[in-house]
């Protein structure tokens, strides 16, 4: 399993900031890769949603659950079930000033048995990069 992290500081009051990322359908129109996310079912603050987008010209479908507690301002999310044999993380928001700073941790396994060295540190820049691009997503949410 790998771990990555991102953050990034975006203009705007941190409940703001907040509440756009709870908007996840409307997030993923910010991002290139993703193709489909959609609401299956809401429970209090426990979200669950399935993606379908593309990594490497392969089609990558899951269903993740979203835990958002708006209290401490964050969401931890994990796969239920999917491409993914491991995909979990948490995303934190942090009043920074008249900005907010936005985290995320994600730590993943795509279930590739005996992945080289080569190929991992692949898959982990790609993985980097697409947390990088679901803050910058998020930033041009908040900002239209």
């Amino acid at each position: 399993m790998a771990k990555v992290s991102a953050s990034l500081d975006i203009s705007g009051e941190v409940h703001r900031i907040y509440e756009k990322a709870k908007d996840i359908e409307k997030l993923a129109q910010f991002l290139p890769d993703l193709e489909e996310v959609k609401i299956l079912r809401r429970e209090g603050n426990a979200v669950d949603s399935f993606w379908r987008g593309r990594f490497q010209g392969r089609e990558v479908k899951w269903t993740e659950r979203d835990l958002w507690d708006d209290t401490q301002k964050e969401c931890r999310f994990f796969v239920l079930e999917g491409d993914f044999k491991r995909y979990e993380g948490v995303w934190r928001f942090r009043e920074a000033g008249d900005r907010t700073r936005v985290e995320l941790e994600i730590e993943y396994d795509l279930g590739l048995p005996l992945v080289g060295a080569l190929i991992s540190a692949f898959l982990r820049k790609k993985m980097e990069e697409n947390a990088q691009a679901m803050l910058l997503a998020l930033q041009r949410a908040t900002e239209e």
